[in-house]
């Protein structure tokens, strides 16, 4: 039986970090679904359509043909019971999260979902990368080179003026 695996995400926008986990996910794994699903505590800094775009792009120009870039606006549980997935996959970039990430594993046990959640460890380059982090240095005018692929750089240009590194 093929093992389908949702990684799910606001990817907003994508980063270097996302594309590595996404890179390693597809080589481990017979399919990959990239689910934008909504996140209710955070405002949108790209829309959900642009995301999808940039998301599909990266994807393609990597010729990851096990990948799909969905929305979902639902729990995401619900997403992989519909797509036979049997797993979801969570990016760490530190210890600090393990606690959410079993919370959240523990919630879906609760809720029946039969799916395993595993974890896949930023690489150490890459921890200290996230949409947040990204989001606060552009509203400064800034972002360091790569913690971002540069389609998603060029794409923060055009709304935000040249960025300093």
């Amino acid at each position: 039986m093929p093992m389908r695996v949702v990684f799910a995400g606001s990817f907003d926008p994508p980063t270097n970090g996302h594309m590595d986990i996404i890179i390693r996910a597809a080589g481990m794994f017979d399919h990959v679904f990239v689910v934008l699903a909504r996140n209710i505590f955070k405002d949108q800094f790209f829309s959900v359509d642009v995301r999808v775009e940039l998301l599909k792009a990266l994807i393609r120009e990597l010729g990851l043909d096990n990948v799909t870039v969905e929305t979902w606006d639902g729990l995401v549980s619900d997403y992989a019971r519909e797509h036979q997935c049997k797993a979801l996959l969570r990016s760490v970039r530190s210890m600090v999260e393990i606690p959410g990430e079993h919370n959240m594993a523990t919630m879906n046990e609760r809720l029946k979902t039969s799916l395993e959640t595993i974890l896949m460890f930023s690489r150490p380059e890459l921890s200290d990368i996230s949409s947040s982090a990204v989001r606060e240095v552009i509203s400064w005018g800034r972002l360091p080179a790569g913690i971002v692929p540069d389609l998603v750089r060029k794409e923060l240009e055009k709304r935000y003026g040249p960025l300093l590194q």
